[in-house]
């Protein structure tokens, strides 16, 4: 808010926005307007490389719906390349209000520097 010129692209996977994601209200209560994609693999996959289990999985939800909750925002539903792909030149557009994409991934989908720094804290 303090930069109102700017636009925030927001990365956050899908557990850390199930603790932080109603942030989302403030910005459609203050008509801020970020780009918000959320990583979704259905849990934490930095824990499932050190040790697996169920307490690494959480409940799933539908992010790309939550604009419909907040009564503003526009949400995307994201499967493949091409999808994200428009969905990030229609968030660019959309500039009245935040835009959430929710990008489905593999469940232990992870960058290499990520799997190497997970096999190192074993």
């Amino acid at each position: 808010m303090a930069k109102p010129h700017l636009r925030p692209l927001v990365l956050v996977g899908d557990g850390a926005f199930q603790m932080t994601g109603i942030e989302l209200s403030a910005a459609a209560r203050f008509g801020c307007n970020p780009i918000v994609i959320v990583l979704n693999n259905g849990g934490y996959v930095t824990e499932r490389y050190i040790i697996d289990g169920g307490f690494n999985d959480i409940l799933p939800w539908d992010y790309s719906r939550l604009p419909e909750v907040f009564g503003k925002g526009r949400g995307f539903l994201v499967k493949t390349e091409g999808e994200l792909e428009v969905a990030l030149q229609e968030a660019a557009l959309h500039t009245e209000s935040f835009c959430l994409l929710d990008v489905r991934l593999d469940k232990m989908d992870a960058s290499s520097t990520l799997k190497r720094l997970a096999t190192g804290l074993i």
